[in-house]
């Protein structure tokens, strides 16, 4: 199995990157891919630059209308609204994939059986950290052992998967477009919806490098996430959306994972005593400094 993989890049004011990354892209080992770009209403030369490589390769495509500004999650919700192939890919503007990204994607694919592809699916690797000039800082960016961890309950309390090294099928996208209200990171969103409903392959290998610099909308020293989950043992937005996944897919979850779900909300509600939460806690992975801060904070 050979399959086209759709590869879906948001940009906004890319210029001093965006050719570094789409050339990474043209360069893959695994050739059947065709790359689908919607800006995000740049003010430099980053429509001139897509202009002119949709001219120079026919696989890559600039999806141009009149929706102005949207951010980069609802910009990344129309690029799958305008995806048509089974497997689709996430890309950052500014980022550099390793040669053989795809190859060892599709790789992973050809292991699994027809029942296994027909089921949602979310594959996803690790990363290198690097700076605004490729040099790596930082030989992985997720913590491997957690990610390895499957249909098991890390996903609550660690984020461990990586927007750009996504790989989902058309079976996953269904369940999560169009998106939900409280989608602040379509990673996260993504991420949720695999443990839920279908399956999550972590390929334990460092498949991009991903660029450190000033104009980084997430980033490793400037996190956004990690900046809030510093503060508390977990993230309000994300329990806020875990609470719309149950609200909405009520009739597509298992019982089991309404269970796991009702726990975690036990475990995140501070109106429940503080020693019980400790306590219930215990049932969830969590880091040490997440368990001082409810143990601290509440």
């Amino acid at each position: 199995m050979n399959p086209k993989i759709e590869i879906l890049m948001a940009t906004y004011n890319g210029e001093k990157y965006i050719k570094e990354q789409i050339d990474s892209i043209i360069n893959q080992t695994y050739k059947n891919w065709e790359l689908l770009i919607r800006d995000d209403g740049s003010k430099d030369k980053t429509i001139k630059i897509l202009r002119e490589y949709q001219k120079r390769d026919v696989r890559i495509k600039l999806l141009e209308d009149n929706k102005g500004n949207l951010g980069f999650v609802k910009n990344f919700e129309e690029l799958l609204k305008n995806s048509y192939e089974n497997f689709v890919m996430f890309s950052d503007q500014d980022d550099y994939w390793i040669e053989n990204k795809l190859e060892i994607y599709n790789n992973e694919l050809n292991k699994l059986s027809k029942d296994e592809l027909k089921q949602p699916l979310l594959l996803h690797s690790n990363s290198f950290v690097c700076n605004e000039n490729l040099k790596i800082i930082r030989k992985k960016f997720i913590n491997s052992k957690i990610a390895l961890q499957y249909k098991g309950n890390s996903c609550f309390f660690v984020y461990t998967v990586q927007g750009s090294t996504i790989l989902m099928n058309k079976e996953l996208i269904n369940i999560g477009l169009p998106f939900l209200k409280n989608v602040t990171l379509h990673d996260r969103y993504f991420h949720l919806l695999s443990e839920f409903f279908g399956k999550r392959i972590f390929v334990d290998k460092s498949l991009m490098k991903y660029r450190q610099h000033n104009s980084n909308k997430i980033g490793v020293k400037r996190n956004i996430i990690k900046k809030i989950l510093r503060k508390k043992y977990f993230d309000e937005k994300d329990r806020r959306l875990i609470i719309e996944i149950k609200k909405k897919y009520r009739n597509k979850l298992t019982e089991s994972k309404k269970i796991l779900i009702e726990q975690y909300l036990e475990v995140t509600d501070k109106k429940i005593n503080r020693i019980i939460r400790i306590i219930k806690g215990f049932k969830f992975n969590m880091n040490l400094k997440k368990r001082l801060f409810m143990l601290l904070k509440g």
